[in-house]
């Protein structure tokens, strides 16, 4: 075995004639040129034997041999961004661009990243290693900075394991998927891919191959793949769908229910609405109409394996209140327009008999916001939310009554934000907390930037609170919006508008209007470069 420094240390302490060693035989890079050495004298030999590893360790390592460097990164085809795009980003990006980086940027980050992609840009090069240091420590930024990567980006990344991952969070269309081997050995991404295409050629067979592998897959894999179904859904899948109704996981079940009823004469349809309309009937007495409500009574196992539970979300409702919320939620919305010959609008604006029980009312439509919800059903929200109930529904938890923040998230874009834009417009500048925070809530749930109606409406309250020394709680709060909704292009300059009202009245809140106008023209000079 070769002799360590250690080993020199050892026989120095000790001495020579108790721990004898060769010097011929030295450890690392020294023993190459240890024939140098005078042996005559091993004391003598022991202090070079010393001084040659010394320098041998001072020096570093002798370079390994054969060593075969990586090829060089591949040639970007599609345009990068310009030098003013990237200062630009990296401004907004802020810290998120740096270790340590602030919550609040990633929003701002994601927002042009995402409409650089959509441009067809990719990253310039210095952006890259910064983009991917962000993307590893922020998970949600991980799609878009994917989809700016390019060729040479993705070469890079491939370079360090924690990068790779942010690769393989790109779009599961955009992975590879007519390979019948990515069923068996490919990531959850790939076979999700796989899948769906192979629902789009042949749905019977994508069906038959999900089906063939089901028991074998775990519940969040079985989960996911049980949605791709929706693609091309038909009444060929309702037997499967069925016998998934028994599956152990519980979040599997629900989406194999969601499938069911959307299928227009599925059994399971068919039983949800029959048991809906046992307990909540339309009834005439000459021209004035009502609905009627009966106490259900406790379902059966058949009703138990559809869904229906008995085990209440909350001591705050009661069991009846909160199976005869269930029942209703069960059936598709446009069934009731159906079985009624009356529109969503005229449905929810019925009176519910007994008129005495207030709470039943609450127990019908908390039903119907639950399966508008669940089904996506813009109609039946904005019926909903027209109706006015109380935004607590009576106290009861979220799970039994979706509050009008998650209703409006089943209306389209343009029309989430004129309910948003009408809110404001009707809503005081001081209004108490709940209803300050119901605003910011809706207009928080706008499509960004903002559509103009929206945007004057945000104006609008920040110019009638600017005189004010303190700023109450709603203009603080779409304040806070406003960097990434206000319009950065188009007719009206908002960031203009912004630095005069900030020099018009000075106040100590006014730094934060002049950053926001700062960053409306940041992301105009980002946005001007991608066009």
């Amino acid at each position: 075995m070769n002799a360590s420094f250690d080993d020199l240390v050892t026989a120095a302490t000790v001495g020579l004639s108790r721990k004898p060693f060769a010097v011929t035989e030295l450890d690392g890079p020294a023993a190459a040129v240890a024939g140098v050495l005078d042996t005559s004298d091993p004391a003598t030999a022991l202090l070079d034997a010393a001084a040659l590893m010394t320098v041998a360790r001072r020096a570093g390592y002798r370079p390994e041999q054969g060593i075969v460097s990586s090829p060089a990164a591949p040639e970007e085809a599609a345009p990068e961004l310009s030098p003013r795009a990237e200062r630009s980003l990296r401004q907004l990006g802020g810290a998120q661009l740096a270790p340590g980086f602030a919550a609040g940027d990633k929003e701002l980050l994601a927002d042009l990243l995402r409409a650089a992609g959509d441009a067809g840009y990719v990253a310039s090069a210095p952006l890259l290693p910064d983009l991917l240091d962000a993307a590893v420590r922020t998970t949600a930024l991980r799609p878009v900075v994917a989809a700016v990567l390019g060729v040479r980006g993705r070469w890079l990344a491939g370079h360090r394991a924690d990068w790779q991952r942010v690769v393989d969070a790109r779009p599961a269309a955009t992975v590879p998927s007519d390979d019948p081997e990515v069923w068996r050995t490919g990531t959850r991404a790939e076979r999700h891919a796989y899948l769906v295409a192979l629902r789009e050629r042949d749905p019977n067979e994508g069906r038959q191959l999900l089906a063939a592998d089901w028991a074998r897959l775990p519940a969040d894999e079985r989960a996911a793949l049980l949605a791709a179904l929706a693609r091309d859904l038909s009444a060929g899948d309702e037997e499967f769908l069925d016998a998934v109704l028994d599956d152990r996981a519980a979040d599997v079940r629900v989406i194999a229910r969601r499938l069911l009823t959307r299928l227009p004469r599925s059994r399971f349809r068919e039983r949800a609405t029959d048991r809906a309309t046992a307990v909540l009937r339309l009834e005439r007495h000459g021209q004035r109409q009502s609905l009627a409500v009966t106490r259900p009574a406790n379902p059966d196992a058949a009703a138990v394996r559809d869904g229906i539970d008995s085990r209440l979300p909350s001591p705050s409702i009661g069991l009846g209140a909160w199976l005869l919320t269930q029942l209703i939620a069960a059936v598709p919305v446009a069934a009731w327009t159906d079985l009624f010959g009356l529109s969503p609008g005229e449905i929810v604006a019925l009176v519910v008999e007994p008129r005495l029980d207030a709470a039943r009312r609450l127990d019908v439509h908390a039903g119907w916001r639950l399966a508008a919800v669940s089904q996506g059903s813009a109609e039946w929200a904005q019926a909903l939310l027209a109706a006015g109930d109380p935004d607590d529904g009576g106290g009861r938890p979220p799970a039994a009554w979706p509050d009008d923040q998650r209703l409006a998230a089943a209306l389209p874009p343009a029309t989430r934000a004129e309910r948003a834009a009408v809110l404001l417009a009707g809503t005081r500048l001081t209004p108490g907390p709940a209803a300050a925070n119901q605003a910011i809530a809706e207009v928080g749930g706008a499509p960004i930037p903002w559509p103009g109606g929206l945007a004057d409406a945000v104006m609008t309250i920040l110019v009638r609170a600017a005189p004010l020394a303190a700023l109450p709680r709603l203009p603080r709060g779409l304040l806070d919006q406003a960097a990434r909704g206000l319009p950065a292009t188009g007719g009206r300059d908002y960031a203009a508008e912004l630095t005069r009202l900030a020099d018009a009245h000075p106040q100590n809140w006014t730094p934060l209007v002049r950053k926001t106008a700062e960053t409306v023209l940041l992301r105009r000079a980002f946005l001007e470069e991608i066009r």
